[in-house]
């Protein structure tokens, strides 16, 4: 398997295993601890690690399932197309449940390194979901 496959796989195990199946345990397989994250201005979490990302989002969305709809890679970088569907049925952003399903979509870059993401760029319409959960109008 060539470095650019390896490395596309990496990926999809983010996506398919970790958050759509839930299996926590991937996440010292497939990433460093401390990943760096850049995230645009404006975006609605901006978690520590990608640990803590994980745990709040399935607080709040626990039956969260994305969608990869392209991927590319060059060098040591990955990107993805994507989109989820959840339901919101815990806390979010220090906000009760609203029991709303929401959808969201976005593009992440992935930087491997030694078969690790060990930095994310992601950008997804954090307006939008925070108009479809009614805290913005």
């Amino acid at each position: 398997m060539s470095e650019l496959e390896k490395n596309k796989a990496i990926v999809r195990r983010y996506w398919f295993e970790l958050w759509n199946e839930k299996r926590f345990e991937v996440l010292d397989e497939i990433a460093i601890e401390n990943v760096v994250f850049h995230f645009p201005q404006g975006q609605a979490h901006q978690p520590a690690t990608l640990k803590i990302w994980f745990e709040t989002a399935l607080i709040a969305f626990p039956d969260v399932h994305f969608t990869l709809h392209d991927e590319l890679a060059e060098g040591d970088k990955v990107v993805s197309r994507w989109s989820y569907e959840a339901t919101n049925t815990g806390k979010f952003l220090g906000r009760e449940t609203t029991s709303l399903k929401v959808t969201d979509l976005g593009i992440d870059i992935f930087r491997i390194e030694n078969d690790k993401i060990v930095e994310m760029w992601v950008a997804q319409d954090s307006l939008g979901l925070l108009q479809q959960l009614k805290v913005l109008q």
